[in-house]
């Protein structure tokens, strides 16, 4: 071969090298990943590229895992899946592959690939070609004995979508999370490598036409992106950084880098009409009519559903996926027999994906979001007793979610409270935050095989109203058995108890007239219960003798404050007036001590007067 044409076969190759790599080709993409084992995890990158660019077509990615290594990872589903939406040029494509780490840590799973497609509006624009593709996901590796497995989220809706010009566009991820954790969303710059933004970054509204009626917005607890409303026909891309919580920790967060086609559309979009939120009691079948309809009366449509209702193992909601178009407006309905393993504290979502047949390919689609809330129902017939220094409770043994799979129902727990607070919660309502109630007892299973029971002994006082309200919890387990992310039912309702009223109770100290040296305190008190004193083992006669602190501790006899009667029943004097008190400076206390047979039987709670400042 001459020298000459092996240097034109050289220069050939570099040009061809050169387009090969500069070749349009990442429109979207995100790693997830599912935890198979205390520190290891299966980890999948999914993109969603350029079809036709099959000189960029990537037979495998390098995945990093984080923790100093990587791996080349082929991909596992063939050539990719076909094109995702006939004659729009994109293709999904996924590498999947294994990583066992060398211990507990947080660890970040990133990917870069040149490059993007060309021409995006909004990142680097025109020459968006020269900026790679780069997404991450960071990970926490809990205890998985206390806390159990870290599972990201998995994200429902695809990473592309379309919008008009000059209509309202709304996107969500429709991210669920398999273990019941938490979930916010941000708006995030996309980036082109580990902490480096890509050049030339505008939010969509800023790269089409900015003004007042072009603006975005992300919801950081739905996920909703709303953008309202595009201005410039184009591609766009935005980046949404899902966070994943679990007792208010920060577990792992998930970039989704997607991308957005603006038309300029002929026809209107179809409308969906749906409740936008529910709350049910677990065991009650929801049934929604979801109706769909397009201002172009000549238009055809078809709907379609995702979320976690239709991936739950247990009863999940029955599938809406229209094959076809048909005429509008139409009315199809959501139905999903919920269960008790369906309890959680965070609403479970459902996107609505509606699509009329206006373009030769995509038509021109609109999403809505149903949020629904599963609730526990609550536990149901409680009573109690008082019994000498106990108070005994019990509530029905058949509570309606007993029975769950792998024993999602772990057990009750009782609170307690000073004084009643008879509220009604609201339909959404679970647990007694800020109810004022305290816990007594945690996790009880505690029956008889007729009730539940539970007997409180705890720092009980005579003469105060002890209130009670019971509810259920429900947790996933970690491989050790232990409970985490422990949801509350309703609450029961309230019964209040006192225990045996056997001595008096002060029921007013009320300052009549404030000074620092003619003061008056008005005083009051009532007489023990009769059958709770058990009067035949504790005769008269019966003496009340008022006492006086300044302290607290201390008290003194009041002179003149003493009553007596020979029988119980005899009316006795259930008042006094103390006078010539610094009721300006000082606050007093009251205690009655009781005195029956001529002995010391047992003294009244205390009772204080206001301290007026």
């Amino acid at each position: 071969m001459s020298h000459s044409v092996k240097i034109f076969i050289c220069f050939l190759f570099v040009i061809l090298a050169s387009k090969g790599a500069h070749a349009t080709h990442n429109r979207a993409g995100e790693i997830t990943y599912v935890q198979i084992g205390p520190l290891t995890i299966e980890a999948t990158i999914t993109t969603y590229t350029k079809a036709s660019s099959t000189s960029a077509d990537r037979d495998s990615l390098e995945l990093f895992w984080g923790d100093g290594t990587s791996t080349l990872i082929p991909r596992s589903n063939g050539n990719g899946e076909g094109e995702l939406i006939p004659g729009e040029d994109i293709k999904v494509n996924k590498y999947i592959a294994t990583h066992t780490y060398p211990g507990r840590a947080t660890y970040k799973l990133s990917f870069s690939d040149p490059n993007r497609v060309n021409n995006i509006q909004n990142v680097n624009f025109p020459n968006s070609v020269d900026v790679r593709f780069y997404v991450e996901t960071s990970f926490t590796f809990t205890n998985t004995q206390f806390q159990g497995y870290n599972n990201s989220v998995v994200l429902l809706q695809p990473p592309i979508d379309y919008a008009c010009v000059n209509e309202r566009f709304v996107h969500n991820p429709n991210a669920y999370d398999p273990d019941g954790d938490s979930l916010s969303f941000d708006l995030v710059v996309p980036l082109e490598s580990e902490g480096v933004e890509v050049p030339k970054y505008e939010y969509p509204n800023e790269a089409s036409q900015p003004g007042p009626d072009n603006l975005i917005s992300l919801d950081p607890i739905s996920g909703d992106f709303v953008w309202d409303a595009p201005k410039s026909p184009g591609e766009y891309n935005i980046a949404i950084r899902i966070n994943e919580y679990r007792n208010g920790i920060l577990l792992n967060s998930v970039i989704r880098d997607m991308q957005i086609f603006v038309d300029i559309c002929t026809s209107s979009p179809p409308e969906i009409e749906v409740i936008e939120e529910i709350c049910v009691i677990a065991g009650t079948r929801i049934d929604i009519p979801v109706t769909v309809a397009d201002r172009d009366e000549s238009d055809l449509v078809r709907l379609s559903a995702t979320g976690g209702p239709f991936l739950h193992p247990v009863s999940p909601a029955g599938k809406i996926e229209q094959e076809i178009y048909s005429l509008q407006p139409q009315t199809t309905r959501f139905i999903w027999d919920t269960k008790c393993e369906h309890v959680s504290d965070n609403y479970y979502q459902v996107v609505f994906r509606a699509q009329d047949n206006s373009r030769s390919s995509t038509g021109i689609a609109v999403l809505k979001t149903l949020r629904i809330k599963v609730i526990a129902p609550p536990p149901e017939g409680l009573e109690g007793e008082s019994v000498g220094e106990k108070i005994n409770l019990r509530w029905d043994y058949n509570y309606a979610c007993k029975e769950t799979v792998d024993d999602y129902f772990i057990g009750f727990s009782v609170w307690r409270k000073i004084n009643p607070n008879p509220f009604d919660p609201d339909s959404c309502e679970t647990g007694l935050e800020n109810r004022g109630y305290e816990i007594v007892e945690f996790l009880t299973l505690e029956n008889d095989g007729i009730y539940y029971t539970h007997t409180d002994d705890v720092n009980l006082e005579k003469g105060k109203i002890y209130c009670y309200r019971i509810l259920a919890h429900f947790a996933q387990k970690t491989p050790s058995g232990n409970p985490f992310n422990i949801v509350a039912s309703k609450a029961s309702s309230e019964i209040c108890l006192q225990l045996n009223q056997d001595i008096p109770l002060i029921t007013k100290v009320s300052v009549s007239t404030t000074s620092r040296t003619a003061g008056v305190n008005e005083i009051q008190w009532i007489k023990p219960i009769a059958e709770d004193l058990y009067t035949i083992e504790n005769p008269g006669p019966y003496r009340y003798q008022l006492t006086r602190s300044t302290d607290g501790v201390n008290y003194d006899e009041i002179p003149g404050a003493s009553f007596s009667a020979q029988f119980f029943n005899t009316p006795v004097t259930d008042r006094f007036t103390d006078i010539n008190l610094n009721t300006e400076q000082v606050q007093y206390y009251y205690k009655i001590d009781f005195y029956s047979a001529g002995s010391f039987y047992d003294s009244s709670l205390s009772a204080s007067s206001v301290f007026l400042d």
